[in-house]
């Protein structure tokens, strides 16, 4: 009997150390399965974090879109004022061009009015220098008539004292 108890404590001890061999197996895998959830969970949390930053960089993205879009519609609304201003400014060019044509036109036209009457001015001066010539020369003549006629009459007069002296 104490071989078969040797032999039974034996494949006993070996049972043991087989049964150990096995929970430190198991509890080695566990370590490692222990491990691996540890590393999961790491690599979650850093994926979250990942996340979390792409999702804040997505949102400044999409804010810079934003700003951009609207400086973009700014600039547009800008260069439609600009354009208008500038067609105004091209009305207005045109109408002060034509203005201008006008003044231009009634410029010419009062000139011309202006020389008509200095022309006009010039025939009534030279007309009115005649007539003051014909007028001395006429008031030169009538004073000749009248001397003249002064003088037949004096002679007449003459004639007559004379006529009514040898009449008498």
């Amino acid at each position: 009997l104490g071989a078969c108890e040797r032999g039974w404590s034996g494949s006993l001890v070996a049972a043991e150390a087989s049964g150990v061999d096995v929970v430190r197996a198991a509890l080695a895998e566990g370590l490692e399965v222990a491990e691996l959830r540890r590393r999961l969970e790491e690599e979650r949390a850093e994926a979250a974090r990942a996340a979390e930053e792409a999702a804040e960089h997505a949102a400044g993205l999409s804010a810079r879109a934003a700003a951009s879009e609207r400086a973009n519609e700014e600039a547009e609304a800008a260069l439609r004022r600009s354009s208008a201003a500038q067609q105004d400014a091209a009305e207005s060019l045109r109408r002060t061009e034509a203005d201008l044509r006008r003044t231009e036109a009634e410029l010419r036209r009062t000139e011309a009015e202006v020389q008509e009457r200095d022309a006009s001015l010039g025939a009534a001066e030279a007309t009115v220098r005649e007539a003051a010539a014909r007028a001395s020369s006429l008031e030169g003549s009538l004073e000749a008539a009248r001397r003249d006629a002064a003088a037949r009459a004096a002679a007449a007069q003459s004639q007559v004292a004379a006529a009514v002296a040898a009449a008498a």
